[in-house]
Formats: structure tokens, C-alpha cells, sequence
């Protein structure tokens, strides 16, 4: 059960795609910036997803290139898709993030030394917060899901920044 399972059933709910599709939407919707998916992984789980009985393909001839697989849902995997949606709603969220090994350990290193970090850290928010801004305004035709995790994103760095700031303060005090 997996992240990318959901992702990629709910494409195809969407629409029958071929694998190539697939990754085009993967790369389209921003996939990576917000969930743990990345393009070559697309073809496996789709051919993995095949295997299970959760995708069924249909071979489409094509226009000027060869013929294509195309991948439509069967009942087993909408089924599939139904308890996995049910599984991620069910389950206490997780907040998964990169830095968060490196505040565990700032007060096992010189105290001028962690601030520093703790300001790189505030730099490398900014950044990313100020990226998501240009790619909600290079991507302002995406349908509103899209539109919504560009807002989503935008809440979570605001927040990222203050509990950095009351935790910097924190830490400069204790």
C-alpha cells in the first residue's frame, strides 16, 4: 500500500492512460514537490499494478508510431483504490520532513554552530517557499486539486517558519 498506488489508480480513474501518459501527468500535477513519487518509478508500479489484477491493458494501435499500452481500472482495482483512500484518511497524518533529524540533534553540537544551521534552514524555507510561489503562477490553469496543494504548500512553509522562529528563540534562551 503506497502513496504512488493512489496516485496512479486515481489517474487512470480519471482517464485510461498509457504508462507514458502516466509520467506526462505525474510531471504535469507536480507530483514529486508534494508526495514521495518520482517519474521512473511510474512505469514500474504501473506494470507492478497490471501484475495484481489492479490495472487492465488494452493494446491501442497507433496513429504513426507503434501500437501503445493503454491501462484502464478493473473492479479489483477500484476496489483497491476505495480502501486505500480509506486507509490515508483513517491513519494518523505524518509530517515526514528532512529537517526534522537535524532539529533533533542541534543541541548536540556547539550553540553558535546550530544557530547557524537554523538560519540555513530558514534560508532553504524561503527558497522553497518563494519556488512553490513562481510555480502557482506559471501553473495558474492547473484544475483547482492542483491549485489547492500550491495553497496547502504555501500554509505549510508559513507555518514551517514560524514554529522556526519560536524555536530558534527558544533555543537561544535555554
Amino acid at each position: 500500500m503506497s502513496a504512488i498506488d493512489l496516485a496512479i489508480l486515481g489517474m487512470v480513474i480519471e482517464k485510461p492512460q498509457s504508462a507514458y501518459d502516466l509520467q506526462k501527468d505525474v510531471e504535469y500535477h507536480h507530483y514529486p514537490r508534494w508526495t514521495k513519487i518520482s517519474v521512473p518509478s511510474v512505469y514500474r508500479k504501473v506494470i507492478q499494478l497490471h501484475q495484481e489484477g489492479y490495472l487492465k491493458c488494452d493494446i491501442v494501435k497507433g496513429d504513426r508510431f507503434a501500437d501503445k499500452a493503454v491501462y484502464s481500472i478493473t473492479e479489483k482495482g477500484q476496489a483497491y483504490f476505495d480502501q486505500l483512500m480509506e486507509s490515508y484518511v483513517s491513519q494518523q497524518i505524518s509530517f515526514l520532513f528532512d529537517f526534522n533529524v537535524v532539529i533533533t540533534n542541534l543541541n548536540k553540537i556547539d550553540k553558535e554552530q546550530a544557530l547557524d544551521l537554523v538560519s540555513k534552514l530558514r534560508e532553504s524555507i524561503l527558497a522553497s517557499s518563494q519556488k512553490n510561489e513562481q510555480y502557482a503562477k506559471e501553473y495558474a490553469d492547473i484544475p483547482l486539486v492542483g491549485r489547492t496543494i500550491f495553497h496547502q504548500q504555501r500554509l505549510l512553509y508559513r507555518s514551517l517558519l514560524q514554529w522556526l522562529d519560536n524555536f530558534e528563540r527558544q533555543f537561544r534562551e535555554g
